[in-house]
């Protein structure tokens, strides 16, 4: 009686004709799995899908903030981001080529605190500097929140700082 049951299993289950096949169904399976998962975890962290949202220099402005506004408000508010960035491209070139200034004064034989302070300085306060820009811009985003936004904005910062304090 066994022995029947046991056939009429084995004979449920197709037979693979080669082992190949079955190494390709088991890795099918496996991108599947994978790809699930990123699903999954994507939506259990309860962000839409869309890439980024903005530039890690507006710091100011939490992403939890942006991830929460309609897709028509956020593309709104982030034109500012996108009108500028090849302005920012640039910026971002520059703070390279003072970093590595930086590197040759530090390298060179004698130290020069003010050659080093001056490529400091002008890396944090220029005009041009990527922190002045990314200020005007959240200004200029801050200035278009209704009171509601402002008010979604600031308990998006507590809720960021709370937890950056923590963990």
């Amino acid at each position: 009686m066994t022995d029947t049951r046991i056939s009429t299993i084995s004979n449920a289950i197709p037979q693979l004709k080669s082992k190949w096949w079955t190494v390709i169904l088991v890795l099918s399976l496996m991108v599947n799995l994978l790809i699930a998962g990123a699903i999954a975890g994507r939506f259990a962290m309860g962000r839409e899908f869309g890439g980024p949202k903005g530039s890690s220099f507006v710091q100011l402005i939490p992403r939890k903030f942006i991830d929460e506004l309609s897709f028509a408000r956020r593309r709104e508010l982030m034109d500012a981001l996108r009108d500028n960035r090849d302005e920012f491209k640039q910026m971002r070139a520059a703070a390279n080529a003072a970093a590595l200034e930086l590197a040759a004064v530090l390298e060179s034989p004698t130290y020069d605190n003010a050659a080093v302070q001056a490529i400091i300085e002008r890396f944090a306060t220029s005009r041009e500097s990527l922190a002045a820009k990314g200020s005007a811009i959240v200004t200029d985003i801050i200035s278009k929140l209704t009171a509601e936004e402002r008010k979604n904005l600031a308990a998006a910062i507590r809720d960021r700082s709370d937890h950056e304090i923590k963990h």
